[in-house]
C-alpha cells in the first residue's frame, strides 16, 4: 500500500479531537534495515497524550503541537526510546525517524555438562507472569479513551472504514469484560470514512455460505465490533475462555504451546524477554498451526506484548486469523495500550459486475460505457475493447476514464465507415469487452469468491485510574443505542452506549 493512503487512514485520537487543518506527518524506521516500526508509541512531554503509528510505521502530529514547542518521545519494544524536539520537524514533508534496535541474544544455558532446552527457560517465566497477572494488572475500576477502527482490506486497498472516539469503562482484570453489567463502553465520536471505497457486500453476516472464515468459527459472543476486540484479549480475560489453542490463558497456554527461542530485548532501559512459542500439533493438527511471540519483565513478570497467529499449514505467510496486544506501564499497572486483531474471510455475492449502458456519440467518434460499480483503474486496457459495425472491425484510438463507472473509448476516425452517423443504433453494433475489475476485485460479467481480511483495532489515548462508571443503570437506560447515533457525534453532547451492534457487525 503507498506511504499517502497510509497516512490518510491512519487518523489518531488527538488529531481527530482537535480539528487541525495542518498537520506533521512523520515515519519510524529502523536504523540498518530501513524497515517500517509497527505500533510505536508516540508521547508527546507536556500534555502527557499521544498517538500510536500505524503498522507502516506512519504517524501525524496536529501543528499546534509544534507552536507549543513540545516534544515527543518515540518507543517501541526491541528500540531505544528516542526523543525528538517538534520544532526541529520539517512542515511539508514526512520526518522519517529512526530507531536504534536494542536487542541481545541469549545463549544457551549449561547445567551440569548437559543443554538445558531453551522452552524450559522461557516456560518459566510464561507460568510467573501467568502467576503476576492480579498483581500486575489493575483489580480497581479504571477507563481508557482512544481511537477505534474497524475496516477490510482487498488486494491492499481499503473498504468500509468507520471511525470512532470510545471510552471503555472497566470494573477491573477480576471481572468479566463482556458479562459484567458495570464494564461498558461509550463512543463520543462515529464517522464512516468517505476517504475510502465502501461495498456493502465485504460487511454482510457471516453466514457460512456466502461469506465465511475457511475452517474456523468467528464467536458471536463479541455483539459487535469492538465486543469482538475484547474477547480476543487473553490477557485482560486471563481466567475466560479466549480463541483457538490458548482457550483460558490461566489454565491452557502453557500445556498448549511449546517454548522455543528468547531474546532479552528493551523498553526504554528495562530488559524484556521475547519468547517464541508453538501451539502442539496434537491441538492444531497438521493441517493448522499456531505460533507467537510474549513479551515479559525481568524485573516484575508483567507481560508486556502478545502477539498471535493462526494459519494453515499449506500458506504459512497468509494466517486465517492474527492478535497483537500490547500492555504499556502506568504508575504500578499494566494499561492496554494497542490491540489489533484481523481475520481472513471469504464472500460470495449474487452481485456481478456488468455494463449498464452503452452509447455512441458519432460527433464524438466515441462509445461511451456505464458500468454498475466502481471501475479498477489499473486494470483497464485499451485491447480489452473491441468494436465492430457491419462486421469491419472499429480500431481504438485510445480510452478515458471519466469517473468511478464511466469510461470513453475513443475510435480512430479512419476506420469509420461514412454511413455512421448520429441515427445510428447501438444494435447495429457489434462489441466484447473483458478483462476489466471492479474496486473489489471482481471481474467483469462474473460473480466469484473475494478473500478478504477483516480488521478491528483500538489505540488507547489516556487512562484514567479509578474511574468508576460515571453514571447511573437510569441514566444509562436513558442514553441512545448507537444504531441512532448520528455521524461526527460531538463528545460533550449525548452519550451513545455501545449495547447494540456497530453498524459494520458482521457476526
Amino acid at each position: 500500500m503507498s506511504t499517502p493512503k497510509v497516512v490518510i487512514l491512519f487518523l489518531m485520537l488527538c488529531q481527530t479531537l482537535t480539528a487541525q487543518v495542518e498537520e506533521i506527518l512523520c515515519k519510524v524506521i529502523e536504523e540498518g534495515t530501513r524497515y517500517p516500526v509497527a505500533y510505536a508509541t508516540i508521547q508527546f512531554e507536556n500534555s502527557g497524550n499521544g498517538v500510536i503509528a500505524n503498522i507502516e510505521g506512519d504517524f501525524r502530529i496536529p501543528y499546534q503541537y509544534k507552536l507549543d514547542k513540545d516534544t515527543i518521545v518515540i518507543s517501541c519494544i526491541g528500540y531505544e526510546t528516542k526523543r525528538v524536539e517538534l520544532q526541529t520537524l520539517e512542515d511539508r514533508n514526512i520526518n522519517v525517524i529512526i530507531l536504534k534496535p536494542k536487542i541481545e541474544e541469549l545463549e544457551q544455558v549449561v547445567i551440569s555438562g548437559k543443554k538445558v532446552q531453551k522452552w524450559e527457560s522461557g516456560y518459566t517465566l510464561v507460568k510467573k507472569a501467568i502467576a503476576n497477572i492480579p498483581n500486575n494488572y489493575p483489580n480497581q475500576s479504571f477507563s481508557s479513551v482512544g481511537y477505534y477502527r474497524d475496516y477490510q482490506i482487498i488486494n491492499d486497498d481499503y473498504y468500509n472504514l468507520n471511525e470512532a472516539i470510545v471510552e471503555s469503562f472497566d470494573a477491573g482484570f477480576d471481572t468479566d469484560i463482556m458479562m459484567d453489567s458495570y464494564n461498558q463502553n461509550a463512543l463520543y465520536k462515529y464517522s464512516e470514512n468517505k476517504e475510502f471505497s465502501r461495498d456493502s457486500s465485504l460487511v454482510k453476516a457471516y453466514d457460512g455460505e456466502s461469506k465465511y472464515i475457511e475452517n474456523t468459527t468467528l464467536s458471536g459472543q463479541g455483539g459487535n465490533e469492538l465486543g469482538i476486540l475484547n474477547i480476543h484479549d487473553p490477557i485482560r480475560n486471563f481466567e475466560q475462555l479466549s480463541f483457538s489453542f490458548v482457550y483460558v490463558f490461566k489454565k491452557r497456554f502453557l500445556t498448549n504451546h511449546e517454548f522455543e527461542t528468547m531474546k532479552r530485548v528493551y523498553l526504554d532501559d528495562e530488559p524484556i524477554y521475547e519468547i517464541r512459542f508453538d501451539a502442539l500439533e496434537r491441538l492444531t493438527g497438521v493441517s493448522h498451526k499456531a505460533s507467537g511471540k510474549i513479551y515479559i519483565s525481568e524485573r516484575n513478570y508483567a507481560i508486556h506484548k502478545l502477539e498471535y497467529q493462526v494459519y494453515e499449514t499449506k500458506n504459512v505467510d497468509d494466517p486465517l486469523f492474527e492478535v497483537k496486544i500490547e500492555y504499556a506501564p502506568k504508575n504500578d499497572k499494566m494499561y492496554l495500550n494497542y490491540i489489533t486483531f484481523n481475520n481472513r474471510f471469504v464472500v460470495s455475492s449474487s452481485f456481478s459486475f456488468d455494463i449498464t449502458k452503452i452509447d455512441y456519440d458519432a460527433n464524438e467518434k466515441a462509445f461511451y460505457i456505464k458500468f454498475n460499480n466502481d471501475v479498477q483503474p489499473s486494470s483497464v486496457q485499451k485491447r480489452d475493447f473491441r468494436f465492430k459495425y457491419q462486421k469491419k472491425k472499429l480500431v481504438v484510438k485510445d480510452f478515458e476514464i471519466i469517473d468511478e463507472k464511466n469510461i470513453k473509448v475513443n475510435i480512430a476516425e479512419w476506420s469509420i465507415p461514412d454511413t455512421i452517423d448520429e441515427a445510428t443504433n447501438m444494435s447495429a453494433f457489434e462489441y466484447r469487452i473483458k478483462n476489466i475489475y471492479d474496486v473489489a476485485d471482481r471481474k467483469l460479467f462474473k460473480s466469484p469468491e473475494i478473500t478478504g481480511y477483516q480488521f478491528r483495532e483500538f489505540f488507547i489515548q489516556e487512562i484514567f485510574e479509578s474511574k468508576l462508571k460515571p453514571m447511573s443503570l437510569e441514566y444509562m437506560q436513558k442514553s441512545k443505542p448507537l444504531s441512532e447515533a448520528p455521524v461526527n457525534q460531538n463528545r460533550n453532547k449525548e452519550t451513545y452506549w455501545l449495547n447494540t451492534p456497530l453498524k459494520t457487525v458482521n457476526n
